[in-house]
Parts: structure tokens; sequence; C-alpha cells
């Protein structure tokens, strides 16, 4: 350590008084005083100003790490993550700080209405059954972009990992300001009370401890103390005297075997390091969540359709009963068939009411993911992405994947996290020797009438510190838990590895099987359509059953293809993903590779129409 601890000046009212030019002495220690005073109110007046600092030197750094991931666009604002409760300087004391109320009342105090049961006409249902849901005419309508634009906004998902994202920020920002020049300033006013000979005085003593530290690269710390102490006599029973003096101290520590070399910025290292993790991590789960908001979406639009063609189914059925009972009236037809009929019927209906609450559901579901108000009205607008099924080369997809997936590079980069911490451990357990040196400074007596430093230095001391490694059992033990956690991140390393090539080949596969699924759902309809045309030709030939049974058939196959259009495209934007290919946008909006189209398939019956995708 360098340390310059010796700069003492006093001065005795008892000894002759120096004549100033202007100001007597007593008016240069209260000037003193006041300024020291001045100077702690300014420092805790620049603290408000520092926030407004700080938030832009986090907004910096998430621009700066994204940038390095070739994502700018990725950067939250730490505005949005800012919390509405600024806080306070002390808490508040309430009668609930350490005793929560609770509200849990008796079930005696509760109530509960049972209302009668109605009883249900068959025929009147199934004519009124039919009727469309009318829409809210103040419901604001949402698209896919929409959808994924107010969730990027006001989703608490999103919200929440850009918080994540930021907290990884601000501790870089904890790690590079512990590698600048720090001052500390400490101010004490004290009154300095003695009693002699049943007599007592009081001094008021002023100290103020001014000091800077700075930590050096390659470890060690170098820092200045500053000690300005001033006192004035306010009782004159005793003779105190009237004193000020001055202390200046320099330290300076060098390790040269354990601390030394590149193990003392390994916090800043880590933290830059982890910066940049939270980047990719970040984006990543950018794309996830694109992919949930997409799957959500287009599981309201497979919904609505699925409830429009079970209307058709009941409305078709509708005509079967009618037809039915007319046979059954006028003497045709026993009357078992008109029920039988009636009964496909009524388990439609049941299946329909139980639909439509699905859907209600699942757009209460969905607004809350996205952020929105659960009380207002939405229209889900039928629109489905079109994306042609890519031609893909399995062993170059998960070749890919390997290089540009943002978690498997994470997980590579955390293994050279985990062998640098072997390296320190190692460094832990070697012999501590630091080179310190100490120097005084020497000065004019009178500090009131300014310091006058010698040519020559007073006291000083260079020498080493060694400390021998006698007992390092903690040490070597940290360094074998360093060593068995690189080992488990190169096997967990290699088991993602792995794991992301599984998630590619099934991607594909899940492409090729949607595919097929769609293929086989466009002859079923065919073939359904060609039944029912049979049976709409010859009408007598078929029984009531037959009706009912192509009804059904249709409407499940007519189900099945507006799943397995939903399920084609999850499928492609899963592979891009799984691949590293997947690109989004602020605007909700994919950014397509090279070659690839995005298009959508937008209006009422979207589902229902030619897929426009070639068979697997």
């Amino acid at each position: 350590m360098i340390a310059i601890n010796s700069i003492n000046i006093t001065d005795d009212t008892g000894s002759s008084m120096i004549k100033h030019r202007f100001i007597s002495k007593t008016q240069r220690r209260w000037s003193i005083i006041a300024i020291m005073v001045f100077c702690g109110l300014s420092i805790q007046a620049c603290q408000e100003q520092q926030f407004s600092l700080i938030d832009l030197d986090t907004e910096d750094r998430l621009r700066k790490a994204s940038d390095s991931i070739s994502e700018p666009s990725s950067v939250p604002s730490i505005k949005k993550a800012e919390s509405r409760y600024q806080g306070e300087n002390f808490t508040a004391n309430s009668p609930n700080l350490t005793d929560p109320a609770t509200v849990n009342p008796p079930p005696e105090t509760l109530r509960y209405q049972a209302r009668e049961r109605a009883i249900m006409d068959a025929d009147k249902t199934i004519q009124q059954v039919t009727a469309v849901m009318e829409v809210n005419p103040n419901a604001e309508h949402f698209t896919l972009a929409k959808s994924v634009q107010t969730a990027i906004s006001k989703s608490v998902e999103y919200r929440l990992a850009e918080e994540q994202y930021l907290l990884i920020a601000l501790d870089l920002l904890i790690q590079q300001h512990m590698w600048s020049p720090r001052f500390f300033d400490t101010i004490t006013p004290q009154f300095q009370g003695v009693s002699e000979n049943s007599q007592s005085s009081t001094a008021l003593q002023l100290v103020n401890d001014l000091s800077v530290s700075q930590k050096l690269p390659y470890g060690g710390e170098v820092s200045a103390n500053i000690l300005a102490q001033a006192s004035r006599q306010v009782s004159n029973a005793v003779d105190l005297g009237q004193a000020s003096s001055l202390e200046i101290a320099l330290l300076l520590d060098i390790p040269l075997l354990r601390g030394a070399g590149l193990v003392a910025q390994e916090d800043l290292i880590q933290a830059k390091r982890n910066m940049v993790y939270g980047a990719r991590a970040f984006e990543d789960f950018r794309r996830r969540f694109y992919i949930a908001i997409f799957t959500d979406f287009h599981e309201l639009v497979v919904q609505q359709q699925v409830v429009a063609n079970t209307r058709s189914q009941i409305e078709r059925l509708r005509s079967i009963v009618e037809r039915e009972v007319a046979l059954v009236e006028s003497g045709r037809q026993v009357a078992f068939q008109a029920d039988l009929a009636k009964q496909r019927a009524l388990f439609v209906i049941d299946r329909l009411s139980a639909l439509e609450e699905g859907y209600k559901l699942a757009v209460d579901r969905f607004k809350l993911r996205i952020g929105y108000d659960t009380e207002a009205p939405i229209v889900i607008d039928p629109e489905m992405l079109d994306l042609d099924p890519p031609v893909v080369d399995t062993r170059q997809a998960v070749a890919s994947a390997f290089e540009w997936r943002l978690d498997l590079q994470n997980a590579r980069d955390q293994v050279v996290d985990a062998r640098r911490h072997v390296d320190n451990a190692r460094n832990a357990v070697l012999p501590g020797a630091n080179l310190f040196a100490r120097a005084s400074l020497l000065h004019n007596p009178d500090f009131f009438n300014g310091i006058q430093l010698v040519e020559n230095l007073g006291d000083y001391a260079v020498g080493m510190a060694i400390d021998l490694p006698l007992d390092r059992t903690i040490e070597e033990v940290n360094v074998r838990k360093a060593q068995v956690r690189l080992e488990q991140l190169e096997r967990q390393f290699v088991f993602a590895q792995n794991t992301a090539a599984v998630e590619v080949r099934q991607a594909t596969r899940r492409i090729d099987r949607a595919l097929y699924t769609l293929s086989l759902q466009d002859r079923n309809i065919e073939i359904a359509r060609n039944r029912q045309a049979s049976i709409d030709a010859a009408p007598d030939r078929a029984t009531p059953r037959d009706r009912t049974d192509a009804v059904d058939a249709l409407n499940t196959a007519e189900n099945d293809k507006a799943r397995a259009l939903r399920e084609v495209q999850i499928a492609i934007l899963e592979y891009l993903r799984q691949s590293g290919q997947l690109r989004i946008s602020d605007d909700g909006e994919i950014n397509p590779p090279d070659g690839m189209q995005v298009r959508y398939r937008r209006g009422a019956g979207i589902l229902a129409q030619p897929a426009g995708i070639p068979p697997a």
C-alpha cells in the first residue's frame, strides 16, 4: 500500500496569532464548515439527476448488446419497465405492516340462491339454435399483426422478459461503475464536552472524510483519503483550544500471485458476457412468443370455422328432422325414425353449445395473454398465414441449427465460462504476494493560511506481504467443484445439441405429417360431398341414419381440414425457429429469408377454400 498519511496541522489559540490581511482565522474556519455542509447537500440533490443518467446508460448497453447479435430492433425501453412506485426514504408504519389483513367470511354468512330447472322443448330448440351470434358493433377488430403488436406493448409475459433483460443491463452498470474512480465523502459535525474541577466546556467540531479509489486492471487498488477537521470552542470554562488539521493518505496494493491477472476482472467479464447472453435469450423469447401468439390466434380462427361448420351441420340435420316428421305424419315412416334424427340433432346442438362456450373462454384467455382488457369486446378477423412448405435438407437444417440457434450459442459460451472459472479457482490456491508502499507529504503548519508542500517526502515505506498457502483446503475443494461444474456444462451442451437435432428432424416430419393430413381431409371432404349428393339424388333409398351419418362425416372432414391448415403453418414456423431461421420484426411481421413469400388468407370461409398447398 502506498500511504501518504501524515499531514497534521494544529493551531492553538494560546499560541501567537498570525495576522491575516483580509479576514480572521475564526471566520475562515466557519467558512470551511459552511462549504463542507453545502457540498454534502449538493451531492444529495445531484442524486436525483443521476437516475436519468442511469436510464440512458442502461438503454445504451441494451442497444449495443442487441446490435452485437444483429437484432437492433429488439431493444426494450427502461421507461416501459419503470415501476409506478418510486419509493420513499423511510418505510411508512401501518397497522397491516406486520399482520396483513385476511378476508375469509364463514360459510353461514354466505348466500346461495338456486334457480328452477327449465323444461326444454326439443322441436323448439332445434328451430332456434341456428341463430348466428350477434357481434358487438363497438368491438375492436384484431388481425394477427395487431395481436402481436398489442402483446409486445401490453403483455405481462413480454414485459417480464423485457425486465429480466433490463436487470442484466443494470448488473453490468454496477460492475462497470466499480471499475471507475469511486468517490466517498462523509461529513461529521459533533459537539465535544470536557469537565474539569466542576467546570465544563463544549467545542463544535466538524470532520470531513473524502476518499477516492480506483481498481487496477490486473489486480490491486489505488486510493487516496483526505481527512479535514476543524473545531471551535463554544464555552470557555475550560480552555480546549481551537484547532484544525489535515491528513492525506494514498494507498496502493498490487498482487503478484493470488488475485493477479484477469481474475481481478472476473465479475466485470462475466457481466459483459451475461449481457450478450441476455440479448440472445430475449430474442429467442421473442421468436417463441410470436409462435405462441400465432398459435393462439389461429386456434381462434379454427374454432370460428368449427362453430360455423357445426351450425351448417345443425341446419342440414333440421332439414332431415323436418322431412322425417312430415313422413311420420303422412304415415309413410315409423315414429322412431323421426326421433332418431331429432336425437342426433340434439347431440350436435349440445356440442355447439360447448364449442361456443369454449370459443368465448379462448377469446378471454387470448385477451389476457396479449394484455388487452378482458371486459372489452373484440372480433377476431378470419386470417391465416399462407406460407409455402420449404424444401428441407435435414442434415443441412441440423447444421444450421447448431450454428444459428441462440440458445445453443449461450450453452456453448457457458462452457467457456466454466473453463475460466476453473482457472480462477486454481489461482485462489496460489500463495499471496502483494507489493505495497506508503509515503507522506509535509506542509506548512498553518492550514488556514494555505498548504505548502516541501520538496522532499516525509515518511515512506516499500515492501511485500507474503501469505504462505498453509491451509488451502477450501480453495482446493472449490477447484474440484469448478471442474465438476465444467463437466456438467459440457455434457449439457452436448445434450442440448442432440436435442436440437431431434427437434429439427421432428419439425421437418411435422410439416410432412401436416401436409399428409391436409391432403387426406381434402379427399375426405370430396368423398363426404359425393355421399351427400348420392343421397340427395335418391332420397327414398337412404335411411335417417344414413342421412345423419353423411352430415356428420362432412362436418368432421371440414373441421379436420381447418385444423390441418393451421397445423401446416405452425409446423413451418416451428421449423424456421428450430433451425434458427425465424426473424420477427417489432411490428409483428415475419422478416422472411431469401426466397420465402409471406402471404395471408383473409375473409370468411378461408379454411373451407382449397389450400393451395401441394400434397406431401
